[in-house]
């Protein structure tokens, strides 16, 4: 009954682990994870092992052979088996990485006495030097069990993902099954009444130990599918992300383009008009007066067009490059028209960018406030100061006759103070007209919204 049944557990345990080698041999190949490299050698020695208990060898080779195998190479085979074994579990449970452990500083030690002990054995027995083995396969099992004692109790501190927890539960179960095993071999006078031989509860922990491994690589094969699902999602959200960003700013520059097309229409069209009308009138009368008038409208188209360049340019692009250019170009329109200015700025501005549009909108609001003061408020001084905290202020104070119900509210060109208002406002600003001794006109725009 032994006899067949012995036979039956290692085939049925080797047809598992010929799959199981199979199985994961073909994930390797796909995944190219060397950690199933480790896997494999583990399950390649546990075939071995098998088949050395199935008889298989006997059909081969007749009963003598097999004899003869099992005598002198039992032993070596499977302690070679059993250090394939724990080489996997360091690996599976990390703590070939954790260099501080004592298992990881000591194992390569420990394989070597394994791998030393399993030769020595095979060799001794070759040469017929000892008589009596039971001393070194007691020693070299607990030996083992010290071992494994030490990796289980270390690799439960290391626990970290679940991966490693149903490894360590497949460990303590092929333990304690070893542990019978061990004990059990004590008991060879009985061997005809046990129902389970001591080396089948080795054969059964091995067996319940590979199901337990490769629900754990399963588990983790899933986690890095779901991973890697998780990786080309981010990857697909953020070229989705980008072909949006490219769709922006297509629309911006297209309206970039209107914008420009539409201030080209609006300063230089009109400009070339007047041009055109005076050059008209040049030719039938008052031929001077009409001469000065058309280099003032070209003067005024060649200063419109540098000032539509220059907040065209991207280089120009931090607010300490604009709160420069309104200085540069109030010190000197105020110069040509008799007007005293003084223009306070902060030392620093902090690197705070200013995008094309905000550029625009408060250099010519600035321009249209400038322009109302030479026009209408026949003022001797100027003050303009800019400063910035969560937002960018400009004021600009002078000290004119101030706005009465008769002042204009568009000056020539069309952007008057409404068209001014509505430019702060599309930008989430304010703009405030006090009138006191002077008037003073305050805008006030987010530094969130001009960046």
């Amino acid at each position: 009954m032994h006899n067949v049944s012995l036979d039956v557990i290692p085939m049925f345990i080797l047809g598992a682990t010929v799959l199981a080698f199979i199985y994961h041999a073909v994930l390797l190949f796909y995944n190219r994870d060397r950690f199933m490299i480790h896997y494999l050698v583990y399950l390649f020695f546990t075939g071995i092992f098998m088949y050395s208990k199935t008889g298989l060898y006997a059909a081969a080779y007749g009963n003598v052979a097999e004899l003869y195998m099992m005598f002198y190479f039992k032993e070596a085979i499977q302690i070679i088996y059993l250090a394939s074994y724990f080489n996997f579990i360091i690996e599976a449970i990390g703590l070939s990485k954790r260099k501080k452990l004592f298992l990881f500083r000591y194992w390569p030690v420990a394989m070597a006495i394994l791998i030393i002990y399993a030769v020595w054995n095979a060799w001794s027995k070759l040469q017929g030097k000892l008589d009596d083995y039971s001393i070194p396969f007691i020693s070299i099992r607990a030996f083992i069990f010290i071992l494994t004692g030490i990796m289980l109790y270390q690799s439960f501190k290391l626990r970290e993902i679940k991966f490693q927890l149903i490894i360590l539960c497949g460990c303590l179960i092929y333990f304690v099954l070893g542990i019978v095993s061990f004990i059990t071999n004590f008991f060879h006078e009985h061997y005809h009444e046990m129902i389970v031989l001591p080396l089948e509860w080795m054969m059964i922990g091995s067996f319940i130990d590979i199901i337990f491994f490769s629900l754990a690589i399963g588990y983790r094969n899933r986690k890095e599918f779901d991973s890697l699902n998780l990786n080309l999602l981010n990857e697909a959200n953020k070229q989705i992300a980008l072909q949006q960003l490219v769709l922006e700013k297509q629309a911006e520059l297209e309206n970039e383009r209107t914008r420009i097309a539409a201030d080209m229409h609006d300063d230089l069209g009109s400009g070339l008009t007047r041009i055109t009308y005076l050059s008209q009138m040049a030719m039938q009368n008052d031929t001077q007066n009409n001469l000065q008038k058309i280099k003032k409208t070209a003067s005024e188209l060649v200063g419109n067009m540098s000032e539509l360049i220059w907040v065209m340019k991207q280089e120009n692009n931090t607010l300490e490059d604009l709160a420069t250019y309104i200085k540069s170009y109030a010190v000197e329109y105020f110069e040509n028209n008799n007007i005293g200015v003084s223009i306070a700025i902060p030392d620093s501005f902090d690197g705070v960018m200013v995008n094309g549009n905000a550029r625009r909108n408060l250099f010519l609001s600035v321009k249209e406030s400038l322009h109302n003061i030479v026009k209408h408020a026949q003022a001797s001084q100027v003050n303009i100061e800019i400063s910035m905290d969560e937002h960018l202020k400009i004021c600009i104070r002078d000290n004119g006759i101030g706005m009465t119900q008769n002042t204009p509210q568009k000056t020539v060109g069309g952007n008057g103070l409404r068209n001014m208002r509505s430019r702060i406002e599309s930008m989430g600003g304010t703009i405030e007209i006090t009138t006191n001794n002077g008037t003073q006109i305050s805008f006030k725009i987010p530094l969130t919204v001009i960046g």
